[in-house]
């Protein structure tokens, strides 16, 4: 075999030193960061911009998942969006509605974020300066009366009027409502506390901290030894709040060291669902019976039982619930829509 000379070999090593400067990707099509509003948006989008729309979506009382993808949902979300305003219904976001929708955004601020029937409730604080009556309505956010509060003064008097989001139908939607004294009372009343717009909600997000979805093997399906995995892992630092999804009765407080660790199950009162809380950092302080309340806590991120890190073993069961004759399904939706406004 031939020797290179010495300047044929600096020639090789400096051609070989330039081919492993260059980009790995330096054939692949630069990735484009649109911001909301610089492109039609319409089904089959994917983006930071599209995930904002379906956050905007959310805060205007529309509910809407957010995965930065514009399917069906976010479809039908435009579509009710356009409906409700009186724009051309055509589910595609245009520039100009882009605008209008940032424009709508900025007015629907909301002051406080509850929960339906959840531990804590919006109230005005109704005085009346003599004998008579008066009523609170319940607004959504189209201006539309969703309940009405009527309330009797038999004097001078101060009352707390709350509401817990449901009405004689049932449980209302998600969305940004407000307390609204009504103009014709008879007792000379006047209002204070919750007068602003408030979000109203029917779950809260398990975790309120700093959180992740993980991997692949977080998911819900993912294989296990002997198992498939029936649930959504929530990474998060150990000892994090642990909250309440929906209003209920816990249904199980237990421990199992090969594989749950300290665990509870609750079942909602409003859906008939059950909730599992799995790797608890310690025993939950609510035993089987306790009645819980949307955003209350119920524990603390943990490792107990086969576990690796600390996390939330999230699982959703369809009614009647946790091995009662419910299913196991994939709670990664609900729980990005619950983060979205948490």
């Amino acid at each position: 075999m031939a020797l290179l000379s010495p300047r044929s070999a600096l020639c090789a090593l400096l051609a070989v030193g330039l081919i492993a400067a260059l980009p790995a990707t330096a054939g692949a099509k630069p990735k484009h960061r649109h911001t909301f509003g610089s492109r039609v948006l319409a089904p089959g989008s994917k983006g930071k911009d599209v995930r904002y729309l379906q956050r905007s979506l959310t805060r205007l009382g529309i509910a809407t998942s957010i995965d930065g993808a514009y399917g069906k949902g976010t479809w039908r979300s435009v579509e009710a969006l356009e409906s409700q305003r009186g724009w051309p219904v055509n589910g595609v976001v245009s520039r100009k509605d882009a605008k209008r929708i940032r424009k709508l955004v900025s007015k629907r601020q909301v002051s406080g974020s509850f929960f339906v029937a959840g531990l804590s409730s919006p109230a005005l604080t109704v005085s009346s300066r003599h004998a008579g009556h008066a009523k609170v309505k319940v607004l959504d956010s189209a201006g539309s009366r969703v309940q009405l509060l009527p309330i009797s003064f038999g004097g001078a008097e101060t009352r707390d009027v709350a509401w817990n989001g449901m009405t004689p139908a049932g449980v209302i939607p998600d969305g940004t409502y407000q307390l609204r004294l009504g103009k014709a009372n008879t007792a000379g009343a006047s209002a204070a506390g919750q007068i602003a717009p408030f979000a109203m909600h029917l779950h809260a997000f398990p975790v309120p901290g700093t959180h992740s979805f993980g991997g692949a093997d977080a998911r819900f399906g993912s294989p296990r030894a002997g198992h498939v995995h029936q649930g959504q892992d929530i990474p998060a630092a150990c000892g994090q709040r642990e909250l309440v999804s929906e209003t209920g009765q816990v249904k199980v407080n237990a421990y199992q060291a090969s594989g749950a660790g300290y665990y509870v199950v609750i079942h909602g009162a409003l859906t008939g669902t059950d909730f599992v809380y799995m790797h608890l950092q310690r025993p939950s302080w609510a035993v089987v019976g306790t009645n819980v309340f949307a955003g209350q806590q119920i524990g603390r991120v943990g490792a107990t039982g086969d576990a690796t890190g600390c996390h939330l073993h999230f699982e959703r069961w369809t009614a009647p619930g946790w091995f009662a004759g419910g299913a196991a399904y994939d709670p990664l939706p609900e729980l990005q829509y619950w983060d979205s406004y948490s």
